[in-house]
């Protein structure tokens, strides 16, 4: 019997070819988003939001009209597993090593200790309301150490449902903005110096 020509299976060089075209459109197409997010930022209003706020929006409403892009998946889950975890590593770059040389492991420790309170309180929050654990294990991560990216790093070594990363990425950009909102709009109601601000 013979296989007809339409049916006959690819060979692995063409599969490969496939895999590589299928990701690359995946990380031009998360790039695109992020792109996209960037000079959605920089309009009036917008600007509030933040980049990362922004991109999230317009990912969701790409989803909601024209739904999951799952050809692109091997592409969007490469960017989600392994670039973001690298851009976390140069977002490092960053700290002052100065600074953290001079507080040396003072510095350090009170770090640990707030990252610790903020997981620790929202799982208390979770217990109490009877929450999804690992929904409010990904929430408290991103409230103690830095929101959406932390979120997304560790949803894979939680094994999360994508579902529940989305959620917590999109809550706790959501909130943060709302906050950084209004910190500036109650800046000159509260009588504070620039240093009790800060603070």
């Amino acid at each position: 019997m013979t296989i007809p020509y339409t049916m006959k299976p690819l060979g692995y060089p063409a599969l490969l070819f496939r895999g590589c075209k299928q990701r690359a459109g995946g990380i031009a197409f998360t790039l695109l988003i992020a792109a996209a997010g960037y000079g959605l930022s920089m309009l009036p209003g917008f600007r509030y939001a933040g980049q990362m706020a922004c991109a999230i929006l317009l990912a969701v409403a790409y989803r909601h009209a024209f739904g999951y892009p799952l050809p692109l998946q091997s592409g969007i889950q490469f960017v989600s597993r392994h670039l973001l975890r690298f851009a976390i590593i140069l977002y490092g770059v960053k700290l002052n090593i100065a600074a953290i040389y001079r507080d040396g492991l003072g510095l350090l420790a009170r770090d640990a200790v707030v990252v610790l309170f903020a997981i620790g309180c929202t799982m208390l929050l979770a217990k109490w309301l009877r929450a999804d654990l690992k929904l409010s294990l990904l929430l408290g991560i991103g409230t103690g150490i830095c929101g959406a990216a932390a979120i997304a790093a560790v949803s894979p070594i939680l094994r999360s449902k994508d579902e529940d990363t989305a959620v917590g990425a999109g809550l706790i950009a959501l909130v943060g903005t709302l906050f950084a909102v209004a910190y500036t709009l109650l800046r000159p109601l509260l009588g504070l110096t620039d240093l009790q601000y800060g603070i």
